[in-house]
């Protein structure tokens, strides 16, 4: 065999094996029940990412990104320094960069689908049951089974 014949049958499997790898299912972590004071929230409206082709699991298929909140908890407790990586890092993977994470994450990022953009403000303690984190290459989902706010903002919203 040439060697050139040899490199493109190389290239082909390392080409094939990564489009594998990016099918693969992340991880799931949870449910773990959350309870952490906002520091910083964004609302983020509906959207819809069209598939790519050929792609397998999710990113291959047109989809519809539910309303939701992209909320940053200090202060926060329940769940390990490992699973606050984690979670954290399915959602923005650069999240600790520039951070001290001596004795673990300083924050926690957590995904909340709702449709009220109002609902969510910063200074609020919130607890959040039932938190689950799963995806795979087409993206991040995420779900839970209730949003209970503890004390609210420190400007005095609901």
């Amino acid at each position: 065999m040439k060697k050139s014949s040899a490199f493109l049958i190389l290239a082909g499997f390392v080409i094939l094996n990564g489009m594998l790898a990016l099918a693969a299912p992340i991880r799931p972590v949870g449910p773990v029940d959350v309870v952490g004071t906002i520091s910083a929230v964004k609302w983020v409206p509906e959207s819809s990412v069209k598939g790519i082709p050929r792609m397998s699991g999710s990113a291959g298929r047109d989809r519809v990104v539910s309303p939701h909140f992209l909320v940053k908890l200090v202060d926060y407790k329940g769940v390990s320094t490992e699973t606050a990586f984690t979670m954290t890092r399915y959602l923005e993977w650069s999240a600790y960069q520039n951070q001290d994470i001596k004795g673990g994450p300083p924050f926690i990022l957590l995904k909340i689908d709702y449709g009220d953009r109002n609902y969510l403000k910063k200074g609020m303690r919130i607890r959040i049951s039932g938190y689950k984190v799963a995806g795979d290459e087409g993206g991040t989902w995420t779900s839970f089974t209730g949003i209970e706010i503890l004390k609210t903002s420190s400007q005095g919203d609901p």
